[in-house]
Formats: C-alpha cells, structure tokens, sequence
C-alpha cells in the first residue's frame, strides 16, 4: 500500500461551482507548496498546535501559525506527490516522512477528531499527528543527503528571486500544454579563462540573448533563464575543470513545435561557438577556445536521478517540480560573480513574459484545487497569488 494516495476524481466540478481559481492560493504548482512548507518547518521550532490539557482531562486546541496555514492543506500535498516516485529536495523528504507515518487515505481530519493511536496506546488527534510529522521532518533534515545544502535555506538563497523564476514559469505553463527545455552550460576552456574578463564575459551572453531571434533554432522559443557564474580559472582547481566565467542557460520551446531537445541543444551550442565568441567580428588575437556541456544529450544516454529537462506536460507535476529543483541552484548567494562585477549585476536573468489570448478552443485545463479537479481555459489568468 502507498503511503501516498489519490483522491476519487469521479466527479470534475466546474470552476463556478468552487471558489474562484485566481483567488486560490495553492492550485498552479503544488509540489512547490510543499517545498516551501518544508522550508518553514525547518526555519522554526514551533509545533504547529499548542495542546493544553484541561483539569477534567479534556485537551484545547490552539493552532499556531503552521497550522493554521498548512492544516486544511496536508490531504491535498499528499495525492499531488505520484504514487512510486523519488521526488528531489524537500518534497522527497516530506513524502518518506509521511511513509514512515503511514498517512494513508486523508488523515488529517478535523484538528480535534482521534485518529489512531499514539506511541502511548492512547488516541492521536489530527492536531497531535500534526504536530508528530513536524517533529519527523525536521529530526530527518539533519542527515538527509537531499537537505544538506538547504538547512539554511532563507540564507543561503534568494527566495524573492526564487519565487520570481517560479510564476514565470508557472505562467508559460498556462499558456503552453507542454514546454520544451533545453539546457546547456556554456562558457570558455579551463587554459583560457584567464583571459575572460567580466566585461568579455558579460558582452559575449548579451548577445547571446539580444541576437537569438535571428537564429533558426530558436524560432519557437518561448523563453529562456540563464544563470551567470565564475568559478576558479585554475585548471589544478575543481578537479582540473575550473572555468572562470560560465553560463548555465534554460531555452524554453514550445513544445508542441519542436521535439528534438538533443539537435537544438548542438544548434545552440554552435550559435554559441560560432556567432558570438568566435564570430567574423571577432579579433584573431581574442579568439578562444569554447566550453560546453549538452545536459539534453546526458540525460537521453546516462540520465540524470531527477530530470527535469526535456519535453515537460503542463499536468507533470514531478518533471515540473524537478526543474525548479534544477533552478534553486542557481538562486544561492555564493553564486556571486566577483568583486570585480559592477554592483546591481544580476548573476540569474529570465524573458519577460508576454501572456497568450485567452484561448476558447480545445479542452479546458485540468487544474487540482484542495483535492477536487476544476476545469479552467487557457490562459488568461494573472501571476504571482499562489506565492
């Protein structure tokens, strides 16, 4: 038996029998709900009710704030996390502590309500069980491998850019039933990046961006993240693979346009080699060596434990969750570019996006909104509540 179960979807209310979809707060990306209730339970040491026991032996309840804001929700996070699967980060750690509790079919009743029995013989209350879960997470946080750079999550990331790559992609999604992702690390060989200057650096990705639209492999592209990042330019440093300036970018395709990720990432890679840091314009005595890697091609032939690249449907939530876990990466403070860097540069930047007419045709989108499926049209819909 899973631990993990889905709802009873016989029934698909329409979004007029429910509260609106724009003023639900947790219905675009679930799995990154969970993330952030994880984060909050390990930055706190609060239990999530405050339970006194009354002279007559009755028990009060009070919730604190993690139950009053996660409480009504934890049947929901439950059935989004697919049945079988190895989520990454702190989505993988709540699903194993709800395994290990046996949270099977919707626990988490009225906070009040007896549940089962405690390590005491005596009946749990779901404000109890709650509160046993907390304390699960956060005792296995301290020496889960897939926790060990995020502990101190609030600072060691930027949480508003974070937040930020989040809705930009949760609007592609709305717009788009499937986004192609191509990944591609670029940057200069280990011999020559002493050379690179920020300046360099810096001119070589701005064109990289400013001039792609002439480019015929990203004709359908929707949109693209790309972060800047300067390791050693030692090649005694890194296990011989220090780089000095180097780009990890995300070109988004229209998925129902193109398919090939593999062929566009050797594409990409080439406008890379040959119209920007080599290109005709460039002097013979700044020509440089290139470095790349094609993460399309490594995830087809040796694959990656959590890929998120790729082809990804609107409705794979894990795929999606497994590229924002690709991008958190990318949000670490220790990311910075140097002291030599202009003060504002920005180490991560993305497309600006540009909303899709709201489209009529088709079927509606399938959305999960408190563990009852809701039909909505495409697009349409603004950014930035579910946050």
């Amino acid at each position: 038996m899973s631990a993990i179960d889905t709802h009873n979807m016989a029934s698909l209310p329409t979004a007029s029998k429910l509260p609106s979809v724009s003023a639900d707060q947790s219905f675009r990306e679930p799995l990154w709900d969970i993330h952030e209730f994880v984060r909050l339970v390990l930055g706190k040491e609060s239990p999530g009710f405050q339970i006194f026991v009354k002279k007559n032996g009755d028990k009060r309840i009070e919730p604190l704030s993690l139950g009053k804001r996660f409480y009504r929700l934890m049947n929901n996070f439950m059935a989004r996390i697919p049945e079988g699967s190895d989520p990454a980060g702190f989505v993988g750690l709540f699903r194993d502590c709800c395994i290990e509790l046996k949270l099977y079919y919707n626990p988490f009743g009225k906070a009040g309500d007896y549940h089962r029995p405690g390590a005491d013989g005596k009946d749990m209350s779901g404000a109890e069980l709650f509160n046993v879960l907390l304390e699960l997470i956060r005792k296995r946080a301290r020496s889960d491998r897939r926790c060990k750079n995020h502990l101190n999550f609030a600072d060691d990331y930027d949480l508003d850019e974070l937040k930020s790559v989040v809705s930009y992609f949760d609007d592609l999604f709305m717009d788009y039933s499937k986004i192609l992702v191509v990944r591609v690390d670029l940057g200069y060989q280990a011999d020559e990046a002493d050379k690179i200057s920020f300046e360099r650096a810096h001119g070589d990705i701005q064109r990289f961006i400013n001039h792609r639209q002439w480019q015929a492999c990203f004709k359908h592209s929707i949109g693209y993240v790309i972060g800047r990042e300067r390791g050693t330019s030692s090649t005694a440093e890194n296990g011989g693979n220090g780089r000095g300036y180097h780009f990890h970018c995300f070109i988004l395709f229209d998925g129902q346009k193109v398919k090939n990720d593999v062929e566009l990432a050797k594409q990409i890679i080439d406008y890379w080699k040959n119209r920007i840091v080599n290109s005709s314009r460039t002097p013979a005595d700044e020509q440089t060596k290139i470095w790349y890697f094609n993460c399309n091609h490594k995830a087809r032939t040796a694959g990656y434990r959590h890929d998120g690249i790729g082809m990804v449907q609107h409705s794979d939530e894990l795929k999606r969750w497994h590229l924002i876990s690709a991008l958190i990466y990318l949000t670490k403070h220790s990311q910075a570019l140097g002291d030599d860097v202009p003060p504002g540069t920005r180490a991560l930047t993305k497309g600006q996006y540009k909303p899709r007419a709201l489209e009529t045709r088709g079927r509606p989108r399938q959305l999960m909104i408190q563990g009852e499926k809701v039909s909505v049209r495409r697009g349409g819909h603004p950014s930035g509540y579910f946050l």
